[in-house]
């Protein structure tokens, strides 16, 4: 494990919701006991067991994190997470394993630690444990909306809700957390809303006829987020009008 690059690990630090309010004093103390880990595109990071033994902090790159079932193949992605994010949150706060895999989409760097050191700063530091509750707040939020899009909606509007997640989600650097999603190749979006790749092939050439999204340059950017809430919502106003014209239909 390498030596903490400071400068750069405290403004990844500085920047996370992880550490919101954490004083920089103390941030500078919590660096002087972690290392640097580095891991090449597609790698599987982090097992069940390393999951329970240490808590990572991405400075660099993305990850996802996943279930899969092993007799189909199936995937879905639980989670997608960029710098300043922590990728076994629910390990470090209930010392269970999980099984979930931890997989990189770039090269990344991230800080880690023993799991009981970070808990340890978890009680003495009550700006960390603040931050830490809002973060997993935030956490489990993903994974009910993630719940309820694969139990209700339709494929072309849990993919309208996906690119609006991360259009309108502030990033830990101010910058916008669309530069997650923008260049992900289609299998990766696929199993982000529980579909296969030809699905979201078919989905995406449809919004770009429309003039809904573009995929320039293999980047994809909203072009019409009117529409594109219009497409969030098809299922929804499908459902009242269907309501609407059972209700004419008992009537007459």
């Amino acid at each position: 494990m390498a030596v903490v690059d400071s400068q750069k690990a405290l403004t990844t630090l500085s920047q996370s919701p992880l550490f919101r309010d954490v004083a920089p004093a103390v941030l500078q103390e919590m660096l002087c006991s972690l290392s640097v880990e580095h891991w090449s595109r597609h790698e599987v990071v982090m097992s069940p067991q390393q999951a329970v033994d240490r808590f990572f902090v991405l400075v660099h790159g993305r990850v996802k994190v996943t279930r899969q079932n092993a007799s189909t193949g199936r995937e879905v992605t639980l989670f997608l997470l960029g710098p300043g994010d922590g990728f076994n949150v629910v390990s470090l706060l209930d010392g269970e394993r999980h099984d979930v895999a931890v997989q990189t989409l770039d090269p990344v760097e991230a800080l880690s630690a023993p799991v009981a050191l970070w808990r340890g700063w978890l009680d003495t530091y009550p700006a960390f444990r603040h931050a830490m509750r809002r973060y997993v707040d935030a956490r489990m939020r993903e994974l009910m909306e993630l719940a309820g899009d694969l139990a209700v909606h339709d494929t072309m509007t849990r993919l309208a809700h996906l690119i609006l997640r991360y259009y309108d989600t502030p990033a830990p650097t101010g910058a916008g957390r669309a530069n997650l999603i923008e260049d992900l190749p289609h299998e990766e979006l696929a199993h982000m809303i529980g579909t296969v790749r030809v699905v979201v092939n078919r989905l995406l050439a449809e919004l770009k006829r429309e003039g809904v999204v573009d995929g320039c340059n293999g980047h994809l950017r909203v072009l019409n987020l009117q529409k594109l809430l219009e497409k969030a919502e098809w299922d929804v106003q499908q459902s009242a009008r269907k309501g609407e014209s059972g209700a004419r239909g008992m009537a007459s």
